[in-house]
């Protein structure tokens, strides 16, 4: 199928009280991994794609490396007669125009770390650019942390009392929020904060986005979602699993030298962890609704 938009599936989503699985990729078996498993659930799905990830697969030419992800995602979009959005995850500026320019069907500018009304005047400028082009828009308000990163443990939650002027004066499609997640956890220890969490939802009728799942009580979650959350991005408990099964297969066979052997086995290992991800999101069936 061709690539999709975004933003019929997130009001989709929030009126029907599911949410979208966004699922980060590092490599076409991952790409791979998160259509086929979409394709068995008959979901609507999200490829993200990270700068560093587009730096990876670039083999340290960035741009490069965005130009073979809009390749691969279109093709493993025609892979399956599901919905398949590409998404630039936290992109820059110039990732962010470029992403558009070569394909990607939604994109997330992440002026976290910028002062109110900056975060502002670059998010409805870089929208625009996106709009233009028919590509969805995604933006941050407050600063998901990241684990273990000096200078980045601690984030700034979000002020449910400056949500609806940044939502209207960006115009943005979907936004997320920081409510207690956060980035690059491999245990899930952390519960939302639903208190904030409705006071932004009251506040605002664009659709939430939570980042930093892995690390989130699933419990955690799915109350979220019900509150209002409609994208839910997956990373680090992605790599968990795909490099588990490669690092089993090659402590069996440590004479093995065909990638082919292990990376199979990481590819099918993820696509089990996407397909239970996209149940619990409550996505499953509604592609074929």
């Amino acid at each position: 199928m061709t690539l999709s938009t975004s933003v019929h599936w997130l009001r989709r989503a929030q009126v029907e009280k599911f949410a979208i699985g966004a699922f980060n990729a590092n490599s076409l078996e991952q790409m791979q991994a998160i259509v086929l498993a979409a394709q068995e659930e008959r979901a609507p799905v999200i490829i993200q794609v990270s700068h560093n990830a587009a730096v990876y697969m670039g083999a340290g030419n960035r741009l490069a490396g965005l130009r073979l992800v809009t390749a691969m995602g279109k093709t493993v979009a025609d892979m399956v007669d599901v919905p398949v959005v590409l998404h630039l995850d936290h992109g820059g500026e110039m990732d962010l125009i470029q992403a558009v320019g070569l394909g990607f069907t939604s994109v997330m500018f992440d002026g976290s770390n910028l002062p109110f009304d900056e975060n502002i005047r670059t998010t409805r400028r870089l929208c625009e650019i996106a709009h233009e082009a028919g590509v969805a828009f995604e933006a941050e308000l407050g600063e998901v942390p990241r684990a273990g990163v000096s200078g980045e443990e601690e984030g700034e939650l979000t002020d449910p009392g400056q949500v609806a002027e940044f939502a209207s004066r960006t115009a943005v499609d979907a936004l997320a929020v920081a409510v207690g997640s956060v980035h690059a956890l491999r245990q899930k220890e952390i519960a939302l904060d639903f208190a904030l969490l409705d006071a932004i939802h009251a506040a605002v009728d664009v659709p939430l986005v939570l980042h930093g799942s892995s690390g989130v009580l699933d419990e955690s979650v799915t109350e979220g979602i019900r509150r209002g959350l409609c994208k839910v991005n997956v990373a680090t408990q992605l790599n968990g699993v795909f490099t588990r099964a490669v690092r089993e297969y090659l402590a069996a066979h440590p004479d093995a030298v065909d990638p082919r052997k292990y990376l199979e086995l990481g590819r099918a290992s993820m696509i089990g962890q996407v397909r239970e991800r996209i149940r619990l999101f409550g996505a499953a069936g509604k592609a074929a609704a």
